[in-house]
Order: structure tokens, then sequence, then C-alpha cells
């Protein structure tokens, strides 16, 4: 703007306060452009404090956590005996060994005769032709 003005004046001390005025303006657009960095850098630092401290209380919170996981699983195993569930475990072994010797001996046939397997074998392919 200024320059279109001024390219329309002679030379002189109009031309010249033009000159000096858009000087001026010039000048206080880059002090606006430098004070508007300034505060976006801060408002950025700002976010990043804000944004490290949000993550300090988060990590507080994840270590609390976890410490009271750890307390809770150390008191919990104070009641677990590895023997007693050994011991349970073998009995549970020994129970269904004797379950399956009752099944076997429900399942026994009584007057049957043994069938030789090949032939039942064979008998069943005869069938499919």
């Amino acid at each position: 703007k200024y320059k279109d003005q001024m390219s329309k004046m002679r030379e002189g001390p109009g031309k010249n306060a033009v000159k000096q005025k858009a000087l001026r303006v010039l000048k206080q657009k880059k002090q606006y452009e430098s004070q508007a960095e300034n505060l976006r850098n801060q408002s950025f630092n700002m976010e990043q404090v804000n944004y490290s401290t949000q993550m300090l209380k988060d990590t507080k919170v994840t270590v609390n956590a976890m410490k009271t996981g750890v307390k809770e699983m150390k008191k919990e195993f104070k009641n677990v005996n590895i023997d007693q569930i050994e011991d349970l475990q073998d009995d549970l072994a020994d129970m269904l060994d004797e379950a399956n010797e009752v099944q076997e001996a429900l399942g026994r046939s009584y007057g049957m005769p043994d069938v030789d397997e090949d032939e039942l074998e064979a008998e069943l392919d005869a069938l499919g032709d």
C-alpha cells in the first residue's frame, strides 16, 4: 500500500514521510511476528510441561498399582502350600486310576467268546464289497 503511494509521489519531504511511516509499520510487523513466535514457543513449552507432568502422575499410579499387586500376591502366596497342592494332585490321580479300574470291571464281558480282531476287520471289508 505504501509502496504504491510512494511510486506516485515525487522526491521530497512528503515521500520521505511516507517512507518513514512504511518503515515503522514494517518494524512493528516484525515485532508482532516475533512476539507471536515467542507466545507459540511459550505455549508449546507449557504443553510439554503439562504432558510430562501427566505422564509422571500416570507412572506413579501404575507403579503404585504394581506395588499393591505384588503385596497382595505375597499375601495370598502365604496361604498356598505347594506340598498340599502336590498331595492333592496325587490324590486326584489315584482316584482317577481307581475310577478307571471300576469302569473296566463294569465293562467286562461274561461268557463272550474271544473274537479275533483280524477276522472282524476282514468281515467289515467284505461287507463293503
